[in-house]
């Protein structure tokens, strides 16, 4: 909650109404309120108001937004939605603003621009609408004490849901939850009258093994000894000063966390957490915290819907935090000082006496978002914390408000001195890129190809599942690479269709579905998907297979000039090749192809002998199936046999030839091929031919 709210009753001078001020529902069951000025045409701007975290179900009529009456004045339309989930809504919070957007072209017009703004959990909200597809132009986004750390935050939480069985044995047992997360309350334990963890006077009494344990809602005089020891204990465990803060962390690390992990909607009961191997200050929960490892999916999938990447394109940032927020810690701009080049980003904190989460005067308020306003269209440099301070004098002046408490010398900690640091898992790097399998689903596996840009490439080579027409499928995707982990959430099927408007056909990528990759080191790691119907889910092991020239686990990640890569000829839309060039004599190669329009997906593969740059000939590629996907899978129904005969040369930089001849070969049935390299693996040495 920001709390220059109360604030903004006195400040008049801008005071604006909206010409329409609608509001509705979503098809994916959030709410929304649409608030646009007098004058507002299509190509306009428009503010997409993000809201805090709160623990009630979605409010049919969200608000927007303190500097909504200023914002309407300025020409700016103003939307917010509510989300369709409470609490930790990152889940769905952009797709819910995705479809705001749209119902705003549909019932006001196109808008020119669009300004992600919110504070708290809405600041983060708003960043990762910035690093989103699917939305108008973003040229600046408004981040108020942004939980930027994202994921981190959430081991905080643990820590103190953990600390608390230490500290606490025997004088205050808080409800066990259903293993193996015994630590996180049954849903059915969460009280269902909650909303704001502020608020003191609803949240204590849900929370008696709390006041039995530490005595925090007693004067100080009425409490024992022990309590004043538990109390100190587990606030210096969660950071905080004030007992106010300590209660509403606490209600962080209990009912918000418990609905995080065990929420259908979020991690359905798996565990994000990691406490082994952490090293604690302090020495009693050092030698007692319950060690407990995460499912490296449900950590996946926590960061992916919660972190900060810095892939905000060209947008400007505008952050800042009061300097004493126990709640959302001022480290939380450390990650974005990391992570957003300076150029583009403003992170300011404001000095306080006193702590608060977000208490900052109207007048700061005001001062962030004109600064945005004048900066986010110009090419100058970010503006510094003393322009900040100007702006707010200013404004002050003109009769906001409020202090301007904006510190130039105010020093930010990093975030690893504020939160015990996890175990590293290690990362993926260049070493990565190669062929990968399940040794108990022989058959079916992985090409994964780690590229220069951070990102990973991957094709999943596999059979159709019952049902599903065709003998052979392969799905293509790329997504980000997070340490040691990969998420795809829409991988494509590639297929040809026969278009009856211009008697031709033509190749679809439609959505297949999702894939999470982890790994354990370079040569072992797990996989798991979300197909769609038919197809269904599963958790599969994965084991190293192939590895590049020069880029073996053992090896530096840096390899010679190679052809290794994904080929193909411009001619055959959606065929190609991709190449691992294994030593100086072998190349693992795979051919895949969408088929046609009646003959479905086709992929083959092989080891090539000899040198590419010189040419290889009569070289035969398999085709392997037999086996099904899914549950249904049977490692001893594979058969593979021999469907291609292949001539080629590719040199190490960018243009190929060759010429294959399905088998049996028929006499001048050969294609001929003029290839273009399509990716370079990371690692791999350029070069020209």
């Amino acid at each position: 909650m920001i709390r220059l709210a109360l604030a903004l009753l006195g400040f008049v001078a801008l005071h604006a109404h909206a010409q329409q001020d609608i509001s509705g529902s979503t098809p994916s069951g959030a709410y929304w309120r649409i608030a646009v000025p007098a004058g507002w045409q299509p190509g306009g701007p428009l503010v997409l108001y993000q809201h805090g975290f709160t623990f009630s179900e979605p409010e049919p009529n969200p608000g927007l937004g303190v500097l909504r009456d200023v914002m309407l004045s300025q020409g700016y339309a103003v939307a917010a939605t509510s989300y369709r989930q409470r609490g930790w809504a990152v889940f769905t919070a952009v797709e819910d603003t995705r479809e705001l957007v749209e119902i705003f072209r549909e019932r006001i017009g196109e808008p020119g621009e669009v300004i992600p703004w919110g504070g708290s959990l809405g600041g983060l909200v708003a960043l990762r609408i910035a690093e989103s597809s699917g939305f108008p132009p973003i040229h600046g986004v408004y981040a108020a004490c942004p939980a930027a750390a994202g994921s981190r935050l959430w081991d905080h939480a643990i820590d103190l849901r953990l600390a608390y069985d230490v500290v606490c044995a025997g004088a205050g047992n808080l409800p066990t939850g259903a293993e193996p997360t015994p630590w996180a309350f049954n849903l059915g334990d969460i009280p269902t009258d909650l909303d704001d963890f502020e608020d003191q006077l609803s949240l204590l009494p849900t929370l008696l093994p709390l006041n039995q344990c530490t005595g925090v809602n007693l004067p100080d005089s009425l409490r024992t000894d022990d309590k004043r020891r538990r109390l100190a204990e587990l606030m210096a465990v969660a950071g905080t000063t004030d007992e106010d803060f300590f209660i509403t962390q606490f209600a962080y690390a209990t009912y918000a966390m418990s609905d995080l992990v065990r929420a259908p909607d979020k991690l359905a009961g798996r565990n994000p957490f990691t406490t082994a191997g952490v090293a604690y200050p302090q020495p009693a929960i050092e030698a007692g915290i319950a060690r407990i490892s995460a499912d490296p999916f449900a950590a996946q999938q926590l960061r992916e819907a919660s972190d900060v990447r810095g892939a905000t394109g060209a947008a400007k940032v505008m952050s800042m935090h009061t300097s004493r927020d126990e709640l959302v810690v001022p480290a939380n701009q450390d990650v974005l000082r990391q992570r957003i080049p300076a150029g583009r980003l403003v992170s300011a904190i404001v000095a306080e006496a006193e702590p608060s989460h977000c208490g900052f005067s109207l007048a700061e308020g005001l001062a962030g978002w004109m600064v945005l306003r004048d900066w986010m269209h110009t090419d100058g440099p970010a503006p510094a914390v003393a322009d900040l301070q100007a702006s707010c004098e200013s404004l002050v002046a003109q009769g906001a408000d409020g202090d301007c408490r904006f510190d130039a010398n105010a020093v930010v900690p990093p975030l690893d001195s504020v939160y015990p640091v996890r175990p590293s898992t290690g990362a993926i790097d260049a070493r990565y890129s190669g062929q990968w399998y399940d040794p108990s689903r022989s058959g079916e596996g992985i090409s994964l190809e780690v590229l220069p840009d951070g990102r990973a490439l991957v094709y999943f080579f596999t059979y159709p599942p019952e049902g599903v027409t065709g003998t052979q499928a392969w799905m293509i995707g790329s997504g980000p690479i997070d340490g040691n982990a990969i998420a795809i959430p829409d991988m494509r099927r590639p297929q040809m269709r026969f278009d009856p408007t211009t008697f031709t056909e033509v190749l679809d990528q439609p959505l297949w579905g999702g894939l999470w990759i982890t790994f354990d080191d370079c040569g072992s790691g797990r996989m798991r998907w979300e197909g769609p119907a038919g197809w269904g889910s599963r958790e599969v092991v994965l084991r190293r297979l192939t590895a590049l020239d020069g880029l073996a686990c053992d090896d530096l990640g840096e390899a010679p000039a190679q052809p290794s890569g994904a080929w193909s000829d411009r001619r055959f839309n959606g065929n190609g090749f991709l190449i691992e060039r294994l030593d100086d004599t072998r190349t693992a190669t795979l051919w895949f192809s969408p088929g046609s329009a009646t003959g479905g997906q086709t992929w083959m593969t092989g080891v090539l002998e000899g040198e590419l740059t010189t040419g290889v000939t009569a070289q035969t590629l398999y085709r392997p199936s037999g086996p099904r996907f899914g549950d249904a899978f049977d490692p001893t129904q594979f058969q593979s046999v021999p469907a291609m005969q292949l001539d080629l040369r590719l040199g190490c930089g960018t243009a190929g030839a060759g010429q294959y001849t399905t088998t049996p070969v028929l006499p001048g049935s050969g294609t001929p091929l003029d290839l273009n390299r399509i990716t370079r693996p990371a690692g791999v040495a350029d070069c020209t031919d």
